[in-house]
């Protein structure tokens, strides 16, 4: 008999969502493959469009990060919880050229300007079509510029959703489908006619402490962001075998207990 749940709706998504960012230390590295890309493929005064941009964290770490600025900035960010924090760090960082819609992005989304720059960063999982979502985005850039996306690798959580989520009824959908990883892209943009390149980057999150039992909230909340559910409301038996599952998939080193999650650069050039 499966198990009644209901999916985090806007408001526990960005708490839980806090969580693991706090925990996360997949950042450096992506904000290390962005510089790089962008270095490589573009000059200063570029134009750019953030899908999912979040609260702004990347956005402003890529500006702290990259001696290449940015010339127009327009961004895609549905999630209202997200929107006031987004548009505070746009004005924190002076940006003077910028618009951000509030509508979730489409293969029906119709934009006049033109892009040098697109970038995904963990928001296909919010599409229903993640490939076309991505291609349609990247048909919007002009000659020599690059679509990237930031998407979990077949591996870590991707994993454990497929292992565990057989066990739930949803009674509401989720906002964050992590079914739906750096694989399922790929596969998806080549049976679009697309040539997608990609990158794993060796991507953890630190997880020390985190199986004490003075942690047993905080666990709770990061492991309610991976199933995209309330993880304290399950019954006690398969809140133990998830724990377990976790905590054996964690590596010490340097005084850490990391769970690694490869996340992939996937890019296109049209």
């Amino acid at each position: 008999m499966k198990i009644p749940v209901c999916s985090l709706n806007e408001t526990r998504y960005a708490e839980t969502f806090e969580v693991f960012v706090e925990r996360s230390l997949e950042y450096p590295l992506i904000i290390q493959e962005l510089v790089s890309v962008i270095h490589d493929y573009l000059q200063s005064g570029f134009r750019m469009l953030d899908i999912g941009a979040g609260t702004g964290h990347l956005i402003k770490a890529l500006n702290d990060e990259s001696s290449i600025r940015i010339g127009s900035y327009t961004a895609f960010e549905p999630n209202p919880s997200h929107i006031e924090s987004l548009k505070k760090t746009l004005v924190d960082l002076n940006f003077e050229n910028y618009d951000v819609y509030t509508e979730p992005f489409s293969p029906d989304t119709s934009l006049a300007t033109r892009f040098d720059f697109v970038l995904f960063s963990h928001s296909l999982y919010w599409m229903p079509e993640p490939a076309r979502s991505m291609l349609h985005a990247a048909k919007l850039i002009d000659s020599g510029g690059i679509a990237m996306a930031f998407i979990q690798g077949p591996y870590g959580v991707h994993a454990m959703f497929h292992l565990f989520e057989s066990w739930f009824e949803r009674s509401t959908p989720m906002l964050q489908n992590n079914a739906i990883s750096s694989h399922e892209l790929i596969q998806g943009l080549r049976e679009l006619g697309a040539d997608p390149e990609m990158r794993i980057l060796a991507t953890p999150i630190d997880l020390t402490g985190l199986f004490d039992p003075e942690a047993k909230l905080v666990l709770s909340e990061l492991l309610s962001f991976c199933l995209q559910l309330e993880f304290n409301l399950l019954p006690a038996q398969q809140r133990a075998d998830i724990i377990q599952y976790v905590e054996g998939g964690c590596v010490e080193k340097e005084g850490k207990l990391l769970w690694y999650l490869p996340n992939a650069a996937v890019y296109l050039k049209l």
